[in-house]
């Protein structure tokens, strides 16, 4: 189980980050854009794969909890064969849009191939996920991938959808090389968005689309940061990682820190996006581990002893 103060100290980190990204974003962008980078190409287009196979895990062990748990209500069942469904179709597709976007390798040619062959990579974690948690306590995985299933989707739709609908920030590749849009700031949307997408401009042979304008947060971010909860969670399906909780927990950190260096790294976001994106998924993780843990959910043994004097 993580205690608080490693989440605290996470949170602090990112916090200080977007304070000093608030005035210092694009002094930061100017220093380390390298267009082009490999090294952040890579990562924007395979970096989101670790996050993607935890959901695809998650996904294969909710799918066979939910078969094997005879008392479970109908609705509950139900309910988990559409995250099962949700968990694995995303997997396939994100990651698959992930390599052929802009963001990514930037050819959509590379979609359908991509998705063919994510079918199956993520089948592969998905049977996993069945397996391993074929021969576990019904009760308690079913609970503990539940709570998983619905971290995931309330950390992700919001730094990679929801508020990217309000805020349109111009990404700092476009700014720099187009030269027709000014720097924003993180809490300036560009409101004229749609009308210049209308118009169709071009750069570089490449017609501007709405994606130019989703800086704010970062997704890639957020799904490097659903790593901090990914990997201390597999404690409860591998016997052997288990008081290991909080050392997984900072390796997932640092993946997330290296994420949002690659991302600042090709001008696709600045630091104050990257430090919001992994913030509200740490956020968010950190809410639903605390209710999870307090109403024993998950961890109860080991929250039991550290809440209950021990007599004798």
């Amino acid at each position: 189980m993580i205690k608080k103060r490693h989440f605290y100290i996470v949170i602090g980190i990112l916090l200080a980050g977007f304070i000093v990204g608030s005035f210092l974003d694009l002094q930061i962008n100017q220093t380390l854009y390298s267009q082009g980078n490999m090294f952040g190409v890579i990562m924007a287009a395979f970096g989101t794969y670790p996050c993607y196979a935890g959901l695809s895990f998650t996904a294969g062990g909710l799918l066979i909890t939910s078969l094997k748990k005879k008392d479970l209500h109908i609705v509950w069942r139900i309910i988990s064969w559409f995250l099962v469904a949700l968990g694995y179709g995303l997997s396939v597709y994100l990651g698959s849009k992930d390599v052929s976007s802009v963001n990514g390798f930037d050819n959509k040619q590379l979609l359908l191939p991509t998705m063919a062959i994510n079918v199956f990579i993520f089948a592969g974690f998905s049977t996993l996920g069945f397996f391993v948690c074929k021969k576990g306590d019904m009760n308690t995985l079913w609970i503990a991938l539940m709570v998983m299933a619905v971290i995931f989707i309330l950390a992700l739709i919001p730094t990679s959808y929801l508020i990217k609908l309000v805020i349109h920030r111009p990404r700092y590749r476009f700014v720099v090389n187009s030269g027709e849009i000014a720097f924003h700031n993180w809490w300036e949307s560009y409101g004229a968005y749609k009308e210049y997408v209308a118009e169709e401009h071009t750069l570089y042979g490449h017609l501007i689309t709405k994606e130019e304008f989703k800086s704010f947060p970062s997704g890639h971010s957020g799904s490097a940061a659903i790593m901090m909860m990914v990997l201390p969670y597999l404690s409860m399906f591998f016997k052997k990682l288990k008081g290991k909780e909080t050392m997984m927990f900072y390796i997932g950190f640092a993946w997330t820190l290296l994420m949002m260096f690659s991302r600042m790294l090709v001008g696709a976001h600045f630091l104050t996006d990257t430090c919001m994106g992994a913030l509200i998924v740490t956020v968010v993780y950190y809410i639903g581990h605390t209710i999870a843990t307090h109403k024993g959910l998950i961890y109860k043994e080991e929250y039991h002893s550290e809440t209950q004097p021990v007599t004798e």
